[in-house]
């Protein structure tokens, strides 16, 4: 039987069953520990990046603008090679064709192991962006989220970790689905994928390449695919919020960078803290929880509830725009007062946080990671054969 991937049940301080998390990353507790600052964890990259000189196509080069763009859309997926290009017309074929080429594609690879990863990844991305915009009202209503790129790409990568949690109990031995054609655009139920049949000559011949290749090119690879989409649609988002045309490549991809090195900080984050639940040490399985907890506020709630900390890049920019230092520190201060409590949120302009939202917020935290324990769970009841092909359902709401 394969290892599970759930690692607590619904109840809070409940034990855990073994997990297919690493036990590397439950160890070095000391060296993870960094993380408890919203600084090393959000801002990281730009602690050591050199200044850039400014350019005259961005309003702000830093991204750290005291008001962001705020974001209202529904994410595209697939992204588009170039967001600003117009859509193509949609060819239309009789239903004579459409048979030919189905057939055709099946013959030219259709179920290689290839191309159902990258399938079948897009599926679950496809579910991602579904529960997400169906689950708004608590993220920017009850939680008063502000609507930025920033919180966009915080809630999305959740739901994104949480279903890598789960791929990585794949192992490359499980039959290849041979899923049907044509074929839902949206994860599928568990339970629904047929069953396996005798493995066909380009199944054998991907098997054989699975043992001979040294690069593993015929490997299941859903984790690197799963982000590979979901890193498509935030670079196609970056470029939409900056309005940069797809020949203005250097403050996109800076951006870009910026935000897979917060993904992987967030990531070794939460792997250290779903890893204590299932330590040895019951005084770590203790604490799971309440790290899990610090998780959530930091990189959900960006340390909501502390007043928004000066950097030193905004004290030395003091005096270089024509105003005087003082003048421009005062300002700086004003803006500060206004947004006390807001932590490292940042709200759109003519938008600020309601009151009361951060006494709220241990309610909203605690909903969130009963939220994860549970979609945890639900995922690891899933076979592996349905997640191949999958057919992993919808994510639930948080407050359900």
């Amino acid at each position: 039987m394969r290892p599970t991937t759930a690692l607590l049940s619904l109840p809070l301080s409940a034990a855990a069953r073994p997990s297919v998390l690493s036990s590397s990353l439950i160890g070095p507790s000391l060296r993870l520990r960094t993380l408890s600052s919203t600084r090393s964890l959000l801002d990281a990259s730009n602690s050591t990046e050199p200044s850039r000189p400014p350019s005259k196509h961005i309003a702000n080069p830093n991204f750290k603008t005291d008001r962001p763009v705020k974001i209202t859309h529904k994410p595209v997926f697939p992204a588009p090679h170039n967001p600003f290009a117009p859509e193509p017309e949609k060819k239309v074929y009789n239903d004579i064709t459409i048979r030919l080429l189905r057939q055709l594609n099946i013959v030219l690879g259709y179920n290689r192991r290839r191309r159902t990863t990258a399938r079948e990844t897009g599926r679950m991305m496809k579910g991602i962006i579904e529960a997400v915009e169906a689950d708004k009202a608590f993220w920017y209503g009850e939680c008063d989220l502000p609507r930025t790129f920033h919180t966009f790409f915080t809630i999305h990568y959740l739901y994104v970790v949480l279903t890598l949690t789960r791929l990585r109990a794949l192992h490359n031995s499980i039959p290849n689905p041979l899923s049907p054609l044509p074929q839902s655009a949206f994860p599928g139920a568990p339970g629904t994928t047929p069953a396996a049949r005798p493995p066909s000559i380009l199944d054998t011949l991907d098997n054989l390449g699975c043992s001979l290749s040294h690069a593993k090119q015929h490997d299941y690879r859903y984790q690197q695919m799963l982000l590979t989409h979901y890193f498509n649609i935030v670079e196609n988002e970056i470029r939409l919020m900056l309005g940069v045309e797809i020949t203005r490549e250097t403050e996109t991809m800076k951006r870009l960078r910026e935000y897979q090195e917060r993904g992987n900080f967030a990531r070794m984050g939460l792997d250290y803290s779903l890893g204590l639940s299932i330590s040895t040490d019951p005084e770590e399985r203790e604490r799971a929880d309440s790290e899990l907890a610090s998780w959530v506020w930091r990189f959900i709630f960006a340390r909501r509830g502390t007043d928004p900390a000066q950097t030193p890049s905004s004290a030395a920019a003091a005096g270089k725009d024509g105003k005087p230092a003082a003048t421009q520190v005062a300002t700086a201060t004003s803006s500060t007062s206004a947004r006390k409590g807001t932590g490292d949120l940042v709200y759109p302009e003519g938008e600020e946080m309601k009151a009361g939202k951060d006494l709220e917020m241990a309610e909203q935290i605690e909903l969130i990671v009963r939220f994860m324990r549970r979609e945890l769970h639900r995922l690891d009841g899933i076979s592996d054969r349905d997640v191949i092909a999958g057919n992993v359902g919808f994510f639930g709401k948080v407050r359900s």
